[in-house]
């Protein structure tokens, strides 16, 4: 008897557990997108949808961008988005660079420095929160003129050529030939 008991509660998980993966495995999408341009996608239209008439987001009490279209000469302008639109778009940025490069890239954040003791260089980034501020995702910058600000954390805006280079078989992001706005 408490060998048929143990057969039984082993095969009960199994049989239910199999139930569900036809379930879910028919109503999977197969198309191409990866999740973050789903995200991506999802937010956009669901931004569009909860502006009401007045550019207030329904809900939130947020006001919607008054300026809801790119800076001329810019291809990806992350200071018309909401929040959490740029960091789905930053991390799309980081996790596949290929597709951003060469595109003059708008952004806004938080003024960071970090000096490598070890090379002797120092490098600049922008650093971008998500909506509840508990991760950042940040994108190095390389200013055309060195003119770098003093006072890191403070907010600033910067434009700039999105590019990749290698540092001691390390891939980074950064932004060249870049302004601040």
């Amino acid at each position: 008897m408490k060998k048929a008991l143990l057969i039984l509660l082993c095969v009960l998980p199994i049989a239910i557990f199999a139930g569900c993966e036809n379930d879910s495995a028919s109503s999977r999408n197969n198309d191409n997108k990866s999740d973050v341009e789903k995200v991506l996608e999802a937010g956009m239209s669901e931004e569009n949808a909860s502006t009401d008439s007045n550019g207030d987001n329904a809900g939130t009490g947020a006001k919607a961008s008054t300026n809801s279209t790119p800076a001329e000469g810019v291809d990806v302008d992350l200071t018309v988005m909401s929040s959490t639109m740029v960091y789905s778009e930053v991390l799309n940025m980081m996790t596949t660079p290929e597709d951003y490069i060469g595109k003059v890239i708008k952004m806004e954040g938080i003024y960071a420095t970090y000096h490598d003791d070890a090379s002797g260089n120092n490098y600049y980034a922008c650093i971008i929160q998500d909506a509840t501020a508990c991760c950042a995702q940040g994108i190095e910058f390389i200013l055309s003129d060195g003119n770098y600000p003093e006072d890191t954390g403070q907010i600033l805006s910067v434009v700039g050529t999105f590019d990749t280079y290698e540092e001691n078989g390390v891939k980074y992001c950064t932004l060249r030939d870049a302004t601040l706005v």
